[in-house]
């Protein structure tokens, strides 16, 4: 082989990647991200949902000392002095935050009035998901989803 072939070759193998070689790490890269979108979105989801869980839970407490205070339970966030972080009033029983609407509603039982109450969270999380996201409780912290 010549001294000028030996060159050759060495500046070929030294030049860097092919058009192939790049298009072939791109098409893996692609690959992964798509196999890694789905669990991203569940993460996501999951994250949001804490939130009403969270929320679901302040508004559990508000009401447990709210019944101890007058024997029955608020029938309004105004009433239950309630407030979540970064959610609007949109009236005096439902409140929007980011993510999701909440709603209280004080519940006759027994002829007793304010004797149980509902509080809601309902969201659209997953627009990927045809299905809303709604958890509820209902005079207790069971979260019925």
């Amino acid at each position: 082989m010549s001294h000028g072939a030996d060159n050759r070759a060495k500046r070929r193998s030294s030049n860097g990647f092919t058009l192939v070689e790049l298009m072939i790490v791109v098409a893996i890269i692609g690959l992964l991200a798509s196999m890694a979108q789905p669990e991203y979105t569940k993460f996501v989801a999951r994250s949001r949902r804490s939130e009403a869980y969270v929320a679901l839970s302040g508004i559990y407490k508000s009401q447990l000392d709210f019944y101890a205070n007058h024997g029955a339970y608020a029938d309004t966030f105004d009433e239950l002095g309630y407030q979540l972080m970064g959610a609007e009033r949109v009236d005096e029983r439902t409140l929007q935050s980011r993510h999701y609407t909440y709603t209280l509603v004080a519940l006759t039982q027994g002829g007793i009035a304010n004797a149980n109450y509902t509080a809601t969270a309902t969201g659209d999380i997953d627009p990927s998901d045809v299905n809303l996201d709604i958890l509820v409780i209902e005079n207790d912290l069971t979260v019925v989803e």
